[in-house]
């Protein structure tokens, strides 16, 4: 068994567990600590090598602490985004509370320090027998809440699971308030820090949000939602940080498209002027809804400036769902990402009392 073992956790997707995960493992490898990691349910999200479907979070973490395990040893459950309960009988879900168990062994090994990233929310895994805080448990494990603090309702949600917890006979050591906007840093230090502590819930960190690491590239748009790429293929790592729909006339286009930075617009295929306005006012990238092809004015146009422009079938409603609900991720070459993380980690984070 390790010498000291973290739980990080969350009360919902997108909080940045990942972030905090990553940062943890780098800061504890920096003082000389034998670092694993082990996840034991992740979400299948990208395909290995040899063509399985894997958490990519997993991937990530296996390249930047070097770490030379089967990817099925680290995370030895993998559930489907939505859709999964037909790959469980009663026979199978028997198995897995062992089989997550005898892979933590094996991983854990004889490392000082392992990290555990849980699923999305505490909960998931549930139907198996196995949440965060069970796991916690049989892992000997304290568990970090990392909780994304938009508004004061963060309050409630780390309160439930702390309850939650407690009902495992587990209660969280410390939770970080994370991705907090610039302009509620003030408030969530004094305030929502100050309620969560005066219910005894220890608050160790409060991250702002970054830019760098909220920020989409185009590419990850497109992995996202799919589509053809029509032109401007070299502008593909492009940062996006703004979703405008272009609904509206073009001299309301231009307006908003000018006091946008890093903007996606999103917009049909047949509005031209639209298009026109979006490519000559700086754009980071259009995607052109509906399969409806541009006028073929656009295309060499886009490709002068290298700004993508990515046909897709889906309407312009579904493909602003679908990019809202995506992410920057951390990939392992992403040096600048990972360099980001780790500062604001270290700047805003009372790492030592959680490596302690």
């Amino acid at each position: 068994m390790p010498k000291q073992a973290i739980y990080v956790a969350s009360t919902e997707e997108l909080a940045g567990k990942s972030a905090i995960t990553i940062s943890l493992a780098l800061k504890a490898r920096d003082l000389g600590k034998e670092v694993g990691y082990f996840k034991p349910i992740g979400l299948g999200s990208t395909l290995s090598p040899t063509g399985e479907v894997v958490d990519e979070d997993v991937e990530t973490m296996k390249e930047v602490l070097g770490l030379d395990y089967e990817t099925e040893l680290i995370c030895p459950i993998v559930l489907g985004k939505g859709e999964f309960l037909e790959g469980f009988d009663s026979t199978e879900i028997s198995k897995c509370n062992e089989k997550i168990t005898s892979s933590y062994g094996k991983a854990s090994g004889n490392m000082e320090v392992m990290l555990i990233e849980g699923p999305p929310s505490l909960w998931v895994g549930s139907f198996l027998g196995c949440p965060v805080p069970k796991l916690a448990v049989d892992f000997h494990a304290k568990i970090l809440l990392v909780a994304r603090a938009r508004d004061d309702f963060v309050v409630d949600e780390l309160l439930q699971a702390r309850d939650y917890c407690l009902k495992w006979g587990v209660s969280p050591f410390a939770a970080v308030l994370n991705r907090v906007p610039a302009d509620k840093i003030g408030k969530v230090e004094h305030v929502i820090r100050s309620f969560l502590e005066n219910d005894g819930l220890n608050v160790l960190g409060v991250v702002p949000e970054d830019k760098v690491l909220s920020s989409l590239t185009v590419r990850e748009v497109y992995e996202t939602i799919g589509g053809k790429i029509l032109a401007g293929k070299e502008g593909m790592d492009k940062m996006i940080q703004t979703f405008l729909v272009g609904a509206m006339t073009m001299e309301s286009a231009v307006r908003y498209f000018r006091k946008a930075v890093d903007e996606l617009v999103i917009t049909g295929g047949d509005r031209t002027d639209v298009i026109f306005a979006a490519l000559e006012t700086g754009v980071s990238a259009l995607i052109l809804t509906g399969n409806l092809y541009p006028s073929v004015k656009i295309l060499p146009r886009a490709d002068d400036l290298n700004v993508p422009v990515i046909l897709v079938p889906h309407d312009t409603y579904t493909t602003l769902q679908m990019i809202q609900r995506t992410v920057g991720k951390i990939k392992p070459r992403d040096k600048t990402r990972i360099e980001t993380a780790k500062k604001l980690f270290e700047e805003n984070v009372d790492w030592e009392q959680i490596l302690r």
